[in-house]
């Protein structure tokens, strides 16, 4: 800058910028993103996911991996649900072929959790005998409470 009118001016507003330092809060939005895990078969509850505050499932992600079988008869029903067992989202591998990485994502028709439900787990069921199966899932929050 050449002008010393504008270099002045620029300085004045430069001394008259204030910086406050705020405590950090929690993003509005979060991205959870589990271990990936294997399973052979059915049973049990699986990545839970304790939720401080009350949240608004905005997308379910998860990336599969099927081993061996996989097809319309032999298949994965994976679940996310919330504490109190509802099921929020869910996907099957039915039509995916197996010993292929595959992401799902589910971004309607999400059933919202209950604010007593302060928890998010997934429930993978097998149909027949589909192969073992990865699960590489995320979920997308938007925090609505305390």
């Amino acid at each position: 800058m050449s002008d010393p009118y504008a270099q002045r001016s620029l300085a004045r507003g430069l001394e008259q910028t204030q910086v406050i330092e705020r405590a950090p809060l929690y993003l509005p939005w979060s991205q959870r993103v589990l271990n990936p895990f294997p399973l052979a078969s059915s049973g049990g509850v699986f990545g839970d996911i304790g939720q401080p505050w009350a949240v608004n499932i905005l997308a379910f992600y998860c990336t599969v991996y099927v081993i061996t079988t996989n097809n319309g008869a032999n298949f994965w029903t994976v679940q996310l649900q919330d504490g109190g067992a509802n099921v929020l989202a869910s996907f099957t591998t039915a039509a995916i072929a197996n010993d292929t990485l595959t992401r799902f994502a589910v971004t309607s028709g999400i059933v919202q959790p209950a604010a007593a439900n302060a928890q998010l787990r997934l429930v993978p069921t097998a149909t027949l005998a589909p192969g073992a199966i990865l699960l590489f899932p995320s979920v997308a929050l938007l925090r609505t409470g305390n």
